[in-house]
């Protein structure tokens, strides 16, 4: 069995079709990764946030503990500070879990956006083939052309009489 390489209409249709198909595959995945792109940055910015929060009521309970202040309320203070510490532990992990979502979405935006690109190198490819061929075609018809004109030159005993 051979393989016909030559190309064909419906050849260059198929591969259309796909790349058409591989476009909107690849659009709606780069959709994908950056909306999960904005849920990181959500992420990272409630992290940030949480920090902060954080590092407020260190400094406060510090400044509780030099002011004096009732040991109930310096104790409560640093159990909301243990309930944030557990906040930004958590938000920590979800934080990486966004990351490794990010990640796996980018690589398969990027398979999907190969195989946009390979597609697109194969209709050139087909083109190019094409161009060729019409090249070819040209090129063959102006020879017989030029051989059928040179021929009614030629005095009858010497034309071709396969032409």
């Amino acid at each position: 069995m051979t393989y016909n390489n030559s190309p064909s209409p419906q050849r260059l249709e198929t591969l259309q079709a796909l790349h058409a198909q591989a476009v909107e595959a690849s659009q709606n995945a780069g959709q994908l990764v950056g909306k999960q792109q904005e849920s990181l940055r959500a992420a990272q910015a409630k992290l940030v946030q949480l920090q902060s929060y954080a590092a407020q009521y260190r400094e406060q309970i510090q400044a509780l503990g030099t002011a004096g202040t009732a040991w109930s309320q310096v104790r409560d203070l640093r159990g909301f500070v243990d309930r944030i510490e557990s906040a930004i532990a958590a938000q920590q992990q979800e934080l990486h879990r966004q990351q490794r979502a990010l990640a796996e979405l980018t690589a398969q935006w990027t398979g999907i956006r190969q195989r946009e690109k390979a597609f697109e190198v194969l209709i050139g490819q087909h083109e190019a083939q094409q161009r060729v061929g019409q090249k070819r075609s040209a090129l063959k018809n102006l020879q017989e052309w030029a051989v059928r004109r040179a021929s009614q030159f030629l005095p009858s005993s010497q034309q071709r009489s396969d032409l």
